[in-house]
């Protein structure tokens, strides 16, 4: 069999397997009517103000800054931490969901990039094509981490204070588009509303200072290379849960990683598989709770991962830690280059789609197996 037959065999069965999950949904609302039309009149006010976004902080102010801002640093040291980083916040401000989202999609993000290294993706491309692609998932995962965890820490200290603080977001470069919905979730608490402003804003943000780059666009989207491994289901995006004592595996795929209305779908999607299905998030905080985060696959299945030589005995496929994979990598982050200048984005805070079957798990150790073997055989060499 050829490699564009077996490559469209491949497809077809992946994508009739996954038809069968996704195809029953319902869509939830966000909020009501009137918070929208308040939302938006707020937000239109942000893009028609003359007035410049203060970035002046005197006094406790510019000590509260500079601490947000350190421990921004710190967090954001790699993967691992920013991923340990969103769960910990969650732990300290349960309401806030987007954090729990965040750590989870991270957690993805670090087996993305340990994947660069291990059997399958090792084996599928070549390694002149493999830091580029390194690269630009870092570098998406470092910028959210830089936009969004100040945020974070603006809010947990607006709580212990009982006073909104968030005049101080342009101290950390934020897009005037969050500062309306941090004002609301304050008085409604409102979670769903703030977790979708959140991914709407920081999807926009990496499309604009990392997806629409011009070295990404030459090196990283338009390869082959990338556009293999999204066919071949390494943009899955998977929640790990515990389900009577075995991890199972929730999700759903990346198939337009560079269209940023889709990437805003897919988190939505996510946070609905999250918070709308007790089962997946008990079972999902549990795993967090107990499995720290290292970015090998062996996290969830150890069975069939494996990132010592002591878990070959057991298991078949490598998958390194990060720390064995990639050094850490220094950025470079932009300052008042806001995203937000129209309010197309509105469209994306009426609903969240619900669906009703999310589990993946025996079609991801399908594919998983499949691919494995063919790329052992070197069948799909670039």
């Amino acid at each position: 069999m050829g490699f564009l037959t077996k490559m469209f065999s491949y497809l077809a069965h992946s994508f009739g397997t996954l038809t069968k999950f996704f195809i029953k949904k319902t869509e939830m609302p966000i909020t009501t009517r009137d918070n929208i039309i308040f939302i938006s009149e707020q937000l239109e006010k942000a893009l028609t103000s003359n007035s410049p976004q203060t970035k002046v902080a005197i006094g406790a102010e510019k000590e509260l800054v500079s601490l947000i801002k350190k421990q921004t640093e710190e967090g954001n040291l790699n993967n691992i931490t920013r991923t340990k980083a969103y769960f910990s916040f969650f732990q300290r401000c349960p309401e806030v969901h987007w954090a729990f989202l965040a750590h989870t999609v991270s957690r993805n993000g670090g087996w993305n990039m340990t994947d660069l290294k291990g059997d399958i993706i090792g084996n599928i491309i070549s390694k002149k094509q493999i830091e580029p692609l390194f690269l630009c998932l870092e570098r998406a995962n470092a910028f959210i981490f830089q936009d969004a965890y100040p945020q974070l820490l603006l809010y947990e200290e607006s709580k212990r204070r009982g006073e909104n603080v968030f005049h101080l977001l342009p101290n950390f470069s934020v897009s005037s588009f969050m500062r309306p919905f941090w004002e609301h979730f304050l008085l409604t608490k409102n979670s769903s509303l703030l977790t979708v402003a959140l991914i709407i804003n920081e999807q926009q943000h990496i499309q604009k200072h990392v997806i629409e780059q011009p070295f990404f666009q030459e090196h990283v989207l338009e390869t082959l290379s990338f556009l293999l491994q999204q066919w071949l289901g390494f943009t899955d995006v998977l929640i790990p849960f515990y389900d009577k004592n075995k991890v199972r595996l929730a999700g759903t795929t990346i198939h337009d990683f560079a269209n940023v209305d889709h990437r805003i779908v897919i988190g939505k999607t996510l946070y609905g598989m999250l918070f709308h299905h007790k089962k997946i998030y008990n079972g999902a905080y549990e795993f967090a709770l107990n499995t720290p985060h290292t970015g090998s696959r062996a996290d969830f299945w150890p069975h069939l991962f494996f990132h010592t030589v002591k878990m070959r005995k057991k298991a078949s496929i490598y998958s390194p830690k990060l720390v064995n994979a990639w050094p850490n990598i220094k950025h470079r982050y932009p300052e008042q280059d806001d995203w937000f200048d129209d309010l197309s984005v509105v469209k994306h805070l009426h609903t969240i789609p619900i669906f009703k079957n999310c589990d993946l798990t025996d079609n991801y150790l399908t594919n998983i197996i499949e691919l494995s073997s063919l790329a052992r055989s070197k069948q799909f060499l670039f």
